[in-house]
């Protein structure tokens, strides 16, 4: 301990003398408030608390954040009161302290899994006004990881899939890929076990295939560059690779995903231009994948991050991406400043995390905003303009249009990438140039918008497209949500009329969704306020198990069908499309098909007198997931009129 603590007050040393004794004291007080508590380890519970300081020391941090994090554990282990410190250290590092202790039993009724989310949202809460406390978490916890095996094994496997879900998107997000490593490497095998393990042989088995070539790769990098630069391979974690490529070995084989080659200028006075005369020397020397080279130095992203990207053939089926950076970029991108987080109040982090908080979520659903509209991997997208915006992966034309601008959102009605045109709701990629296609004149989308709700990933799209339709008259709004209903009861061949035309079945499913009434419940999922996923799985939980003999009697009579649902494996889907008779549109429907990567079986199609053309589709699909967002993609296409899963 006494090792430890001379440690600390070493790093503690580029603060000014006054603030190195407020550290000096609070390691003191700490020392005295744990006395005699030892860790599951069994070495002094202090030791923990002098870790976490010296982890925020590394990263330069102020002394109340440094004292804060000496002190973050005092209030939860039951070592002194929330109102000793305030008194002993003052009210803003009191504040960082209660931001940081956890609920108790005591504090908070609910079941454990609940507990621990609420003292999540809690710090969060705290962390959107003062980006501190999640630096004092991150680091706290790398103490924790690193002691991990000290723990139970049910334990080991809680802490360890905690830290993959939200502390390494977190570290990333900060730009502390260091402690992001650490965080991967020590608990990937923990959470995952046997398949960890099956993972990472597979990973070492494509790097053994691929490292000679690399090898003689990295040296003649170093031998053409006509200035003097570090080169070496990047090894992605395993885990970071498993999440890559969705958990399929077999995606491995594609060599541009698993690592790259880092290509650093040695001088620390290099310039910029120097980074374009190394990319130069490469691109005259190695044939290169054209369209991949992104140019992160003249147009840094969002968060900082600087870089040349550049993509090079090492033979017909071998490529591997290069990244040239002087010292000062690499040093930014592996090690982000403590300062250049917390004095920003604008970055992407503290926006996420205040929208996060403008509206109350249930335990769970705060979850899962969290992970997908907060903590989900980044992707960079071009406008025609040259500017790049930072979203979410996973992010559609309904998250960049009102990141481009709030005003934009009502008005998209499609998007152009490299010249092609697709609809408002499709997937964006990492490095695509997006035109945003506007309605000319006053913005009215009709019913389509309803779709937005679901496929807007950010939550600030959310919240907008939830506020718009907040001002939107109530018969409206029950309108959009009964044909939300009837397009998800197609889907599922579920008789949404049956639902909507008797009442006790209605009032049972409004009740199951935590509504009065079916006409709230409508009300709420026009708005975006009730999940459309929620209503369908009551509707569907009353036939599983009919709670009453008269639903009983519904299903028995055939009123009510058995849940027919996509089988697992691969399954033909057969769908009839009615859409306005114009020319393209066959081409629109087997556009938004092979986007996919699905395969038409068969299609036929004819027009009625009525100028309207009818065409039925036969199309593989894998998962219950995919059908739904092709349906809802086949919904969002101009002139189309409905969709209807036939079987």
């Amino acid at each position: 301990m006494q090792h430890a603590a001379e440690e600390l007050l070493d790093a503690v040393l580029y603060l000014p003398p006054d603030e190195q004794e407020g550290v000096r004291r609070a390691l003191e007080k700490v020392t005295e408030w744990h006395a005699g508590q030892k860790r599951e380890s069994g070495e002094a519970f202090v030791i923990h608390p002098i870790r976490t300081a010296l982890s925020l020391a590394r990263l330069s941090c102020g002394s109340d954040t440094l004292i804060a994090g000496l002190l973050h554990d005092v209030v939860e282990d039951g070592a002194e009161s929330l109102m000793t410190v305030e008194e002993e250290f003052g009210p803003e590092i009191a504040k960082l302290v209660d931001a940081v202790t956890k609920l108790t039993k005591l504090r908070y009724a609910g079941r454990r899994s609940e507990r621990q989310i609420q003292s999540l949202r809690k710090m969060l809460l705290a962390a959107s006004d003062d980006l501190r406390v999640i630096f004092i978490k991150l680091a706290d916890r790398l103490h924790n990881v690193e002691t991990i095996e000290a723990l139970r094994p049910d334990k080991q496997q809680r802490i360890a899939h905690e830290t993959l879900d939200i502390y390494v998107p977190f570290a990333r997000m900060t730009g502390l890929w260091w402690m992001k490593r650490i965080f991967e490497e020590r608990c990937f095998p923990i959470a995952f076990g046997a398949i960890a393990d099956q993972w990472s042989k597979a990973v070492r088995t494509e790097r053994d295939l691929l490292a000679p070539a690399r090898a003689a790769c990295v040296k003649k990098i170093a031998d053409v560059a006509s200035l003097s630069v570090d080169v070496k391979i990047t090894h992605m974690t395993d885990y970071e690779l498993f999440v890559k490529c969705n958990r399929d070995p077999d995606l491995l084989s594609d060599t541009s995903l698993l690592d790259s080659i880092s290509v650093v200028l040695k001088d620390e006075g290099a310039s910029i231009a120097d980074c374009y005369r190394i990319l130069g020397d490469i691109h005259q020397n190695f044939p290169i994948r054209i369209g991949a080279l992104r140019d992160f130095v003249s147009q840094p992203l969002p968060n900082g991050y600087r870089a040349l990207h550049t993509t090079v053939f090492l033979d017909h089926n071998h490529q591997v991406r290069a990244r040239i950076q002087t010292i000062t970029m690499r040093d930014y991108a592996t090690i982000r400043s403590f300062s250049s987080w917390v004095n920003d109040k604008k970055n992407d982090l503290y926006s996420a995390l205040r929208v996060l908080h403008k509206r109350y979520y249930e335990p769970e659903e705060y979850l899962h905003e969290l992970k997908e509209g907060v903590l989900k991997d980044r992707i960079s997208v071009f406008t025609p303009a040259g500017d790049i915006l930072s979203l979410p992966q996973g992010a559609t034309g309904i998250d960049l249009a009102f990141a481009i601008s709030p005003d934009f959102l009502p008005r998209v009605i499609a998007l152009r990438i490299e010249g092609m045109e697709y609809e408002a709701t499709h997937v964006l990629s990492d490095g695509d140039t997006v035109e945003l296609i506007l309605q000319e004149g006053p913005a009215d989308q009709g019913e389509k918008n309803i779709l937005w709700h679901r496929h807007a990933k950010t939550s600030e799209a959310r919240a907008a497209l939830q506020k718009k339709a907040s001002l939107l008259p109530e018969d409206t709004l029950v309108r959009q949500g009964r044909m939300m209903l009837e397009n998800e009861c197609r889907k599922h061949l579920l008789p949404v009329n049956v639902l909507l035309g008797v009442s006790h079945l209605y009032q049972r499913v409004a009740m199951a969704c935590g509504r009065e009434t079916i006409h709230k419940l409508l009300k709420d999922l026009g708005a975006g306020f009730l999940p459309i996923e929620e209503v369908v799985s009551a509707y569907q939980n009353l036939i599983f198990s009919p709670p009453t003999f008269f639903i009983r009697l519904l299903c028995w009579f055939g009123i009510l069908p058995n849940v027919r649902r996509l089988q697992k494996e691969e399954s033909v889907v057969q769908l009839e499309l009615h859409a306005v008779d114009r020319p393209g549109m066959v081409h629109d429907i087997t556009r938004v098909i092979a986007d996919r990567g699905m395969n038409l079986t068969k299609l036929t199609a004819y027009s009625t007198a009525s100028g309207e053309g009818i065409h039925h589709l036969w199309v593989k699909v894998d998962s219950f997931e995919d059908f739904s967002n092709l349906y809802d993609a086949f919904l969002d296409l101009p002139d189309v009129k409905s969709v209807w899963r036939v079987k």
